[in-house]
């Protein structure tokens, strides 16, 4: 990524308007740091986190234990059965969203996707209502799509720092003598226009600022997973959800607010079991390395995981030997700090299709992870039309998952 494409990527995401801040309900929140994993396309919740025992709905997924007494999950994810203790599956998600891009927008934003309006996604609310003076951007997002709808109408210097390959990190982002001499020349030319009459121009003026500050930050380097022990990396899987997860717990030592993790392929109309047998590996693997690692540096009393999909995939197995999609039933994950682990909540039906127990929306789920970081998840803030809106809209937070 060259100087002028990364500069450009921030200038763009450095404009718009200013919602009310709030001030947090949770005074002494467990969660400094968040990494939130979205599975893009709809994991199979059957093949996963809520394993059946029916023969026609199971297919060719069976069931293992876990280090947690009672809790089983399916036979592709060994590395994460073996730390349950840490995490806790809630099975009781659904929705009323069957489609990926709806889903999606829906899974950032809380917010279902109409008019003309875009929703701020959850990591750039967090970002704008924790507000931090620092050198180095508090929202990163890895692996993301151009539909991601990043700060919405929040100011759009809160959108997220797009980080496309976690391989690649931030290559060739340095400040140079000429890049300064360019940006005061500027500087110098809007001095005589900041004003309240041009509040604009002194926004861009103070996001060039805060850009010169990143560009010579020693942070930089937490980028560059080169600086990585080869193992470590071959631990967490040489794939992009690898190196993404690997990359996300290199920002965490860096105390980078949220980081947002993107991973596609989860959609199995055809052949289901083959495709996960790839991608549940590239799971087990880096999120069991990202869990064991943090826990070894004493990084997860402090970092909150949650994992969400799509929807979940239909117990029937079609003719494609696939699954097709199923938001009436599906799975999540949250892990680490103020969660309890080892534990499940909610159920689904012997056939996985419907929800029985304690239904859940990712409403819900957003609304948890603002909560424990410390939001004020009632309180409203406006958007430039003066239309009300809450952080995760009217989702409950989950308590019974909290520790």
């Amino acid at each position: 990524m060259n100087r002028r494409l990364f500069i450009n990527s921030l200038a763009s995401s450095a404009f718009g308007l200013t919602a009310l801040k709030g001030a947090a309900k949770n005074p002494n929140p467990k969660v400094k740091n968040v990494i939130y994993i979205c599975l893009d396309g709809g994991m199979s919740h059957i093949d996963s986190f809520d394993p059946k025992d029916d023969a026609e709905v199971k297919g060719a997924t069976e069931k293992i234990g876990a280090n947690v007494a009672g809790i089983q999950i399916g036979h592709r994810l060994p590395k994460l059965a073996q730390t349950m203790d840490k995490i806790c599956i809630i099975r009781s998600m659904h929705s009323k969203t069957g489609a990926h891009g709806p889903a999606q927008y829906l899974n950032r934003t809380s917010y279902r996707q109409i008019g003309t309006i875009v929703h701020p996604s959850l990591g750039s609310w967090v970002s704008h209502l924790k507000d931090r003076d620092r050198e180095i951007p508090d929202y990163v997002l890895i692996s993301g799509s151009s539909a991601h709808p990043k700060a919405g109408f929040l100011p759009r210097i809160k959108s997220p720092l797009p980080i496309v390959d976690p391989n690649a990190g931030l290559r060739n982002v340095r400040a140079d003598r000429h890049l300064n001499e360019r940006l005061g020349l500027l500087q110098s030319l809007n001095a005589g226009i900041v004003s309240k009459k041009y509040p604009i121009v002194k926004e861009y003026s103070d996001f060039y600022d805060d850009t010169i500050k990143f560009l010579k930050s020693k942070d930089l380097e937490l980028f560059d997973l080169s600086k990585e022990d080869p193992k470590k990396r071959d631990a967490y899987g040489k794939t992009k959800l690898g190196q993404g997860c690997l990359l996300a717990k290199r920002l965490i030592t860096g105390d980078i607010q949220f980081i947002e993790i993107n991973n596609g392929g989860w959609d199995t109309h055809v052949d289901n079991f083959t495709k996960l047998d790839s991608k549940l590996k590239e799971l087990d693997d880096a999120l069991s390395a990202l869990i064991l690692d943090l826990e070894s540096e004493g990084l997860l009393d402090n970092t909150l995981i949650s994992l969400t999909t799509d929807f979940g995939r239909t117990p029937r197995i079609n003719v494609n030997s696939g699954r097709d999609h199923h938001p009436k039933c599906y799975s999540a994950l949250m892990i680490g700090a103020g969660v309890n682990g080892g534990t499940v909540i909610g159920e689904s039906d012997k056939k996985a299709i419907n929800v029985t127990s304690k239904p859940y929306t990712v409403a819900d789920l957003n609304r948890t992870v603002a909560h424990l970081v410390g939001i004020d998840v009632e309180e409203e803030h406006f958007s430039p039309t003066g239309r009300p809106f809450t952080v995760a809209q009217k989702g409950q937070v989950m308590k019974e998952i909290l520790n």
